[in-house]
C-alpha cells in the first residue's frame, strides 16, 4: 500500500512539474511572439542616430519610427527616442523624446518636417558642492537636473523603400530645441541629426 501512494504521489508531483513547465513554455513563446509581431510588423523602423550640437558636443541616440499612415504624396509617423550627448567640461546629459513626423517624397529623396516633446536630465561635470550646516562648503552627490524639452526638427534624406524596395532609409538635418529651467529661461539648442532607420519587414 505504502508503494503504491509513494508511486501515485511521485507520478502526480512530476505531472505537477511537466503541466508548470508547459505553461512557462507557453508564456515565453506567447512573449517572444509580442516581440516578434513588434519586430518585423511592415509599419515599424529601427532608428539610430548621430545627435551633437554643432560637432562638438557628441551624441547618439536610438528608436523607432511607426508610420501611422502613408499617403502617394505624405508619410505621417511617429517617432520614439532614447538617447545622450556628452559636452566636455560642462555636462553629460539623457534623454527620452517623442515627435509627430510628415515625410514628404520627391522621387527616392524626402523632406521630413517634425515636432515634439521630451523629458532631459542633465548632469554637471566635476564636482558639486553646498553649503554645509556650519556655514561652509561640503560636496554634495550629483543627482543632475530635470528639463522639459520641446523639439522640433528638420531633415532630407534618401528612401529605400520607394526604388530599390531596400528596407533602409538614410537621412540628415538639424534639431531645434529648448532646455528648461536653465538660469530660469528655456535655452535654445540646435543639434545636427544624422542617421538611418531601418525596417526588418519591407
Amino acid at each position: 500500500m505504502k508503494t503504491k501512494i509513494l508511486l501515485l504521489t511521485v507520478l502526480f508531483t512530476c505531472l505537477g512539474v511537466f503541466t508548470s513547465y508547459g505553461q512557462m513554455g507557453t508564456e515565453t513563446a506567447e512573449k517572444q511572439g509580442v516581440i516578434s509581431r513588434f519586430v518585423y510588423n511592415e509599419k515599424v523602423a529601427f532608428k539610430l542616430d548621430y545627435f551633437g550640437e554643432l560637432g562638438m558636443h557628441p551624441g547618439l541616440s536610438l528608436g523607432t519610427d511607426y508610420t501611422l499612415t502613408k499617403k502617394n504624396w505624405v508619410t505621417l509617423h511617429w517617432d520614439t527616442e532614447l538617447g545622450g550627448f556628452w559636452h566636455r567640461w560642462n555636462n553629460s546629459s539623457l534623454f527620452l523624446k517623442s515627435s509627430i513626423g510628415a515625410r514628404f517624397p520627391i522621387q527616392s529623396f524626402f523632406v521630413d518636417l517634425n515636432v515634439g516633446a521630451g523629458y532631459m536630465h542633465s548632469f554637471p561635470a566635476g564636482t558639486i558642492y553646498q553649503k554645509s550646516s556650519d556655514g561652509g562648503l561640503e560636496k554634495a552627490t550629483n543627482w543632475g537636473t530635470a528639463h522639459f524639452m520641446p523639439n522640433s526638427s528638420f531633415l532630407i534624406g534618401w528612401d529605400g523603400t520607394r526604388k530599390r524596395n531596400l528596407p533602409i532609409t538614410l537621412h540628415l538635418g538639424v534639431e531645434a530645441y529648448l532646455q528648461s529651467s536653465f538660469n530660469h529661461i528655456f535655452l535654445p539648442h540646435a543639434a545636427a541629426k544624422v542617421g538611418l532607420t531601418y525596417k526588418f519587414k519591407k
